[in-house]
């Protein structure tokens, strides 16, 4: 049986830095396991080819969630990225840290150290901004120079509303509309992996294993002692003298340790699992934004023009070879940004995405990004920034190869109804306005001006999808009964289990939670490391008084 120091569950946007920064700050021999594959891919390193990897079985689990009782009883698809990189390699790659109120809620959960102030900080090492330019973080790119000139309709129409422009995403003034940065370098996507993970592995301390479905942890006590895993169907085992870091995301990381007996007692007994551990928070807190669409024919120049044919997408493919740049450089979610409108609090309630094009043609099982409509048009849409309906994600069968069950219950609290309308009557409102009115041939979807308030809110219910930002299901904070994850990133009740990814969330981002991620990846390499020197200090003393 292979032995390793520590083992990290998942080579995403948080295994990537954890194994990356542990092993460069400890000296540890580090493994990372990834149930994917490479992420050396054509359709994954060229930005517009997440089109092609949203239902594709090879880099996504392609999980669907349970059927939600307030969304016309339908199953919502929830993709997730099963290859190195994570999530990460096939999302829309727009990058925002969130609003102030995120962290300030995450600091009356926990500490200072996920307030505000410290997070800021946290992302400027992150992102490479200031002083820390040097050593490794992640690319954003401002891409503005190649976005459609349709955007600046919808930025002046928000204006009409009140609502300003904001140059930068990411600063502390961040509410207001512009365009989106997205995680991109030289043209290329760019990922945790690209930036923290592929050069760790070029040290001797750091190694990956790829296709390697981890299927359960082995524990002595309350210590775990090693790993069981799946790779081209067989099952093999792997040591790990000091701990395991579980960065496999918000359904797969409560999925392994309900697998391996850690997580509500009566429901693994249910499955015919042996319970080590009643932690009734596993699998709990999940949240999730849910968004929709709103698709509109126009007279103005977007991208169907460009993609919408075959020689439009060759020369925009022969300018992306020779130039990395145009079309194929970029994410579709290009405008858009967060608004206060009619909000109950005093932080936005809305995030907006404007996209210079359509594609409502649809057919099962595929993503139509590389062929728009013929006619040129533009997609509006929203999603609530802070849901309150809580969901789970729970164990179908004690077999490790059957997806989980989750169910996000979206729409389950009232309070969650008054921003769907108010993101309704946002898209209606700037619609209205002259610089989109003009440029408006008509209403692709529901016409908003003539449908009633019950009609507009049952098409939300029958179109809404996920905007496939599950968190929240093993919970990190103070409280002990609630949450799972103490602030030091441990599971409670072992020793040596760390959890470092979106499930620590103890609640939803106002945006995408991709940059969160990382974040919070950051701080937990460093919690990690520290408590592993200290561990290694106190041995290193030990020895030296027997000596």
């Amino acid at each position: 049986m292979a032995e390793f120091d520590l083992v990290v569950v998942g080579a995403g946007s948080s295994g990537s830095i954890i194994a990356s920064k542990v092993a460069n700050e400890t000296g540890l021999k580090v493994l990372i396991l990834e149930a994917g594959g490479s992420d050396f891919r054509p359709d994954i390193k060229t930005p517009i080819g997440y089109g092609l990897t949203f239902y594709n079985k090879n880099v996504n689990w392609r999980y669907q969630t349970k059927e939600q009782n307030n969304l016309d009883n339908r199953s919502v698809y929830c993709p997730r990225g099963k290859v190195v990189g994570g999530s990460a390699s096939i999302n829309a790659m727009v990058y925002v840290r969130g609003q102030q109120g995120d962290y300030n809620h995450w600091e009356t959960c926990s500490s200072a150290e996920f307030g505000w102030n410290s997070v800021q900080s946290t992302f400027d090492l992150l992102e490479g901004r200031g002083d820390n330019t040097k050593g490794s973080h992640i690319c954003v790119s401002n891409v503005e120079d190649q976005h459609e000139e349709v955007l600046e309709h919808f930025f002046s129409a928000a204006r009409d509303l009140g609502i300003r422009y904001t140059e930068d995403m990411n600063s502390n003034a961040n509410e207001g509309v512009g365009h989106y940065p997205i995680t991109t370098k030289n043209g290329f996507r760019w990922t945790s992996a690209d930036a923290f993970l592929k050069p760790a592995i070029k040290e001797k301390n750091v190694k990956i294993i790829k296709n390697a479905h981890v299927s359960k942890l082995i524990f002595d006590d309350n210590r775990v002692t090693g790993l069981e895993f799946i790779k081209n169907g067989l099952k093999k085992s792997i040591t790990a003298r000091f701990g395991v870091v579980l960065t496999a995301g918000a359904i797969n990381t409560p999925q392994l340790l309900m697998l391996s007996g850690v997580g509500p007692s009566k429901h693994l007994l249910d499955k015919g699992i042996t319970p080590i551990a009643d932690i009734k928070g596993i699998g709990q807190n999940l949240q999730d934004h849910l968004g929709i669409d709103y698709l509109f024919e126009a007279n103005a120049k977007s991208l169907n023009r460009t993609l919408s044919s075959w020689s439009g997408r060759f020369r925009s493919l022969v300018n992306y070879i020779a130039s990395k740049k145009g079309p194929f450089a970029l994410s579709v979610n290009q405008g858009g940004g967060f608004v206060n409108w009619k909000s109950r609090n005093e932080w936005p309630n809305l995030q907006i995405y404007f996209n210079p094009l359509t594609y409502s043609i649809k057919r099962p099982g595929k993503r139509m990004l590389l062929r728009p409509d013929k006619l040129d048009g533009f997609a509006i849409g929203f999603q609530p920034c802070r849901p309150k309906s809580r969901g789970e994600v729970y164990l179908n069968s004690s077999n490790p190869m059957d997806s989980p069950i989750i169910d996000p219950k979206f729409l389950s609290s009232e309070k969650d109804i008054y921003d769907v309308e108010a993101g309704i009557n946002f898209v209606e409102e700037v619609t209205k306005s002259e610089n989109l009115k003009s440029i408006i041939v008509k209403a692709k979807s529901i016409d908003l001006e003539k449908a009633s308030i019950e009609q507009k809110k049952e098409d939300f219910k029958k179109r809404a999808v996920s905007v496939y930002h599950p968190c929240g299901t093993c919970r990190l904070g103070n409280d002990v009964e609630r949450d799972p994850v103490s602030i030091d990133f441990r599971l409670r009740g072992f020793q040596n289990i760390w959890i470092a990814d979106a499930s620590l969330f103890p609640s939803i981002p106002s945006g995408n939670i991709n940059s969160a991620v990382m974040m919070l990846a950051y701080k937990a390499s460093k919690s990690i490391s520290q408590q592993v020197n200290k561990k290694l200090a106190s041995i290193s003393k030990e020895k030296n008084i027997s000596d």
